[in-house]
């Protein structure tokens, strides 16, 4: 975990630095008092004492028996303020360490789950991942800079104060302050050890709270819909409630922990001063000695105490970091080779030989699926739900390499290219549409946020979306609020399609882009499609006959096997999956129903008639 400190060795210098002078002056500031309390014993068993005088007087009177006791004042309020002026070093250097450690936590944590493979999502919940790269980060962070900065505050104090000790009091006193340290060790490991699984339940009850927030946030369209705010209010509750019970467990060994503590605390403290005194009537100690002892032991005992902080904070972090480098050292599903080059410039031949893959071991989604498609040409991939359609598009951009074969664009395996070049090189248009909280503008040109406004207008027009977007009040400036609440499942996916076009890929993947608009927005779309589609490879996994027709090869996938290959008219000969579907969707409809939609509208308005509702 002090890994974490790499990127901020300068902190660490200058914030050890400063902890070191900060300690320094600590410990001797109350040495001073050593001298103090000595003069002053002299002078009130001195027989020829001067009268008494004012304190102004006093403290200005270079002379006389209390000029040693004013030097000492003098030089012990010198020593407060340069105390006070590193303490407040101390908390700038501190906190300054801290917030630039955990920029790069933070950095590496978001970086790591951008960048690792799609099955490490799968196998974890939003809710989870959230939860690690919050609670867990903080964690540990808050372990790694109380473990070095308590540690400092600990250390250099306690040895400071032993070495005056031992060499300008007494060393027996020394030896003897170091008897309570084997029994402050035995409860605070005492404590560790029943502390650890109490933690864990913790994190788990924690991660099951982020979790049913993070659905109910994204779901509470569907909660208000079906009534059930009462019964997602009693779950949270449940959840809540077991939380706070591992947190109360946790509350409740540290309040029986603390008598220990602080009860050795104490009777070393009182046994320690009682042996200093002892000392000083025998004459081995002075009383400003006695008084030295006291303040450094009261010090030594506190500093000790702060050992059970980095105890709970280690116990802590040690549940949190196993999570939290279960995300930085996850090995990626699509591992990159060192001597990987960029995806050569191509027309978008896609080729896949004998591919099998399964998300889960033993369990494949596609099994030996093989097929070629020549650059520029448009494949529609046709067949039930589940059976493999959207995996194919995902293996062909890498976002999961396959179990067995493989696939290759322009000749070239997607093993040994980057995966950047792969993704630059494929335009998607995801049947969930994925929309940020952002401008329209901001949103279609995600892919290049540099792109001219008339670039991004002309995918607009493209997709059909400059009509709706035109007659907004900031047009293309318009925000569309959390995933374009502010929009229809119609404009979404048409801003969709007008993001995958100003992308400009060689290879175009369309997942039911046009599920979600009218046949007639349909007709227009793929009217404007034509033309971009023109010199580039084109997938439609297409669930409308309608669209897939148009393809110049069609397959169909049915339990992860291409089980039909061809043209629609060829396909419409043969029996299977196709010409059933097919058969279905276009039944009923009379001569002259195929008109558009609109044009139906337009004659029955005209003609007078009612229409059918």
């Amino acid at each position: 975990m002090f890994g974490f400190l790499a990127p901020v060795k300068f902190h660490v210098i200058v914030t050890c630095l400063i902890f070191a002078a900060y300690a320094g002056i600590e410990v001797y500031t109350p040495y001073l008092l050593k001298p103090a309390v000595n003069i002053v014993d002299s002078l009130s068993t001195r027989k020829d004492a001067a009268p008494p005088e004012g304190m102004w007087e006093w403290l200005n009177n270079p002379h006389g028996p209390g000029a040693g006791l004013r030097h000492a004042l003098y030089m012990l309020a010198l020593f407060q303020v340069i105390f006070a002026f590193f303490k407040w070093a101390r908390s700038v250097a501190g906190n300054w360490q801290s917030m630039s450690m955990v920029f790069y936590m933070r950095a590496a944590v978001y970086d790591r789950l951008q960048r690792v493979g799609f099955s490490f999502h799968d196998q974890h919940s939003t809710g989870q991942l959230i939860n690690r790269a919050l609670n867990d980060l903080q964690a540990v962070r808050n372990f790694v800079i109380t473990g070095m900065q308590s540690s400092l505050d600990i250390v250099l104090p306690v040895i400071g104060y032993f070495t005056l000790l031992l060499l300008k009091c007494s060393a027996k006193v020394a030896l003897a302050a170091l008897l309570p340290i084997p029994l402050w060790f035995w409860a605070i490991r005492h404590l560790a050890l029943r502390a650890q699984p109490i933690y864990e339940k913790q994190v788990q009850a924690s991660d099951e709270m982020v979790q049913i927030l993070t659905e109910n946030i994204a779901g509470v369209h569907v909660i208000r819909a079906f009534a059930t705010e009462n019964l997602e209010q009693a779950k949270f509750k449940r959840c809540v409630g077991t939380l706070l019970q591992r947190v109360l467990e946790g509350v409740r060994l540290r309040v029986r922990m603390s008598p220990v503590i602080r009860g050795i605390a104490a009777s070393s403290h009182i046994g320690l001063f009682a042996y200093g005194a002892i000392l000083v009537q025998q004459h081995e100690l002075t009383k400003g000695d006695l008084v030295f002892l006291g303040m450094a032991m009261g010090a030594i005992l506190g500093k000790i105490q702060q050992i059970n902080a980095i105890s709970d904070a280690y116990q802590q972090a040690v549940v949190s970091s196993s999570r939290l480098y279960e995300i930085l050292d996850s090995p990626d599903t699509t591992p990159r080779k060192m001597e990987a080059e960029p995806l050569r410039p191509g027309g978008g031949a896609v080729r896949f030989s004998h591919v099998t893959f399964g998300y889960e071991p033993g369990q494949s989604v596609l099994n030996d699926i093989s097929f070629s498609v020549p650059a520029g040409a448009v494949v529609a991939l046709v067949g039930p739900t589940g059976s493999g359609k959207t995996t194919m598009a995902n293996l062909l951009g890498r976002f999961y390499d396959p179990d067995l074969g493989k696939i290759e664009i322009d000749g070239q395996d997607l093993r040994d290219v980057t995966g950047q070049s792969v993704h630059d090189s494929i335009g998607y248009v995801f049947q969930e549409t994925y929309l940020f909280n952002d401008t329209l503008a901001r949103n279609i040109a995600y892919g290049d946020l540099s792109a001219p406004r008339a670039k991004i207008i002309e995918a607009a027009q493209i997709a059909r979306a400059h009509e709706f977007i035109d007659r907004l009040p900031l047009k293309y400036e318009n925000m569309i609020g959390e995933y374009g609440a502010t929009l229809s499942g119609g404009q979404r996916q048409r801003l969709a399609i007008a993001r995958a076009v100003l992308h400009n890929p060689r290879i175009l993947v369309m997942d039911d882009a046009l599920a979600a608009v009218d046949p007639e927005t349909e007709a227009h779309i793929r009217t404007g499609l034509e033309r971009i589609m023109s010199g580039r490879t084109v997938f439609l996994i297409a669930s409308r006959i309608s669209t897939a027709r148009r393809a110049n090869l069609i397959l169909v996938i049915e339990n992860g096997r291409i089980t039909q290959s061809g043209t629609h008219d060829e396909l419409m000969e043969k029996d299977g999956y196709y010409r059933e579907v097919a058969s279905s969707q276009f039944a009923g409809f009379a001569e002259g129903q195929n008109a558009s939609h609109m044009d139906r509208m337009g004659r029955m308005s005209k003609s007078g008639r009612a229409f059918d509702v």
